[in-house]
């Protein structure tokens, strides 16, 4: 008779060597397909240099920027200005370029490129952000550094400077790129007043010419508070006593809000607007009534709030009232003129 050993739990020990050949013969079927990981035969990119260089300046409509490369490990496929404006750059704007880098063969750029690795010459500008599209690919993008201009590069001339002598008021021919007008009034070659901001190209000198003399004013134009025209001095205004005088009632008929050459304030549903005298109504643009300006959209409609005009900012009031030298409701400032501080 065969005897058959068991271990002391009375399992059958041969059949345990069955079980664990078994086991390890499926365990070598399991992994038996399945390769070792290939190893990376390529290089990786580590540092990459670029030139740029741009030809943008302040007035362009286009976007002059090349990018190159001296690296023999990639190179530059594609270059795009990604913040074009519609019309022209502008003072202060700073040109964004997103630089597409292709890894040449045998090399590629591996997972967590660092902005550090991308080395910039030529215009000046900083690497804002690196995103690696695939081991293959690189997107880079720069920011360029702030446009400047300067006083060649604006349009402040005014012209024709002269008087319409049968209401005193001083006109001038416009500047393109004047977003205001300042005035110096003089009699007799005295200093009298100055007047700013003036939104139009012309402007009622009545209250100030009091008295005889010879009068003339100057005008210029201004972008900002910084970039100003040249002086346009005016011809001679010869005022009598007696036109002194017929001046000084035209001004107070005008101010006592009665006659041909008062206005009306009038409002609907939509909103308010001032109707002159003759039944007409500023459009998109800024009327002076009493001693304050007021800015009317595209439809008449006087308009509060902030408004852009000739790239500066304003701020309205309520009322419709430009404000100058305090401090707007969400805390911004705007000077003497209205126009939008710098904000520090």
């Amino acid at each position: 008779m065969r005897n058959t050993i068991r271990n002391s739990k009375g399992t059958d020990i041969k059949s345990i060597r069955t079980w664990v050949l078994a086991l390890a013969a499926a365990g070598m079927a399991i992994s038996g397909p399945f390769p070792a990981l290939a190893e990376e035969d390529r290089t990786p990119v580590e540092e990459v240099s670029l030139d740029v260089e741009s030809a943008i300046e302040v007035r362009d409509t286009g976007s002059d920027v090349s990018v190159t490369t001296d690296s023999d490990e990639c190179y530059v496929s594609n270059v795009d200005v990604t913040n074009e404006p519609n019309g022209e750059w502008k003072h202060k704007d700073k040109p964004k370029v997103q630089v597409s880098l292709e890894a040449e063969r045998d090399y590629y750029f591996k997972s967590g490129f660092a902005k550090r690795k991308i080395k910039l010459t030529g215009s000046g500008g900083d690497v804002t952000s690196v995103r690696r599209k695939s081991d293959e690919e690189l997107i880079v993008t720069i920011t360029l550094d702030a446009l400047k201009a300067d006083d060649n590069d604006y349009d402040l001339d005014t012209e024709d400077a002269e008087w319409n002598e049968f209401s005193a008021v001083g006109e001038w021919g416009d500047s393109e790129d004047a977003a205001y007008y300042e005035l110096r009034l003089y009699r007799n070659e005295k200093f009298v007043t100055t007047i700013r901001p003036v939104k139009e190209t012309h402007y009622d000198f009545s209250k100030y010419i009091d008295s005889a003399g010879s009068y003339r004013f100057e005008v210029r134009g201004l972008y900002n508070s910084s970039r100003k025209g040249e002086w346009q001095e005016s011809d001679i205004f010869e005022v009598t006593a007696e036109k002194a005088a017929e001046i000084q009632t035209a001004a107070s008929y005008k101010q006592s809000g009665s006659g041909p050459a008062a206005g009306t304030w009038k409002n609907d549903a939509v909103g308010w607007w001032y109707c002159n005298s003759d039944g007409s109504y500023v459009k998109n643009n800024w009327q002076q009534i009493d001693g304050k300006w007021y800015f009317f959209d595209e439809n008449g409609y006087r308009k509060t709030g902030w408004v852009s005009w000739k790239e500066q900012w304003y701020f309205l009031n309520e009322n419709g009232e430009m404000l100058t030298n305090p401090v707007t409701p969400d805390g911004k400032y705007v000077g003497e003129d209205g126009v939008l501080a710098a904000q520090g």
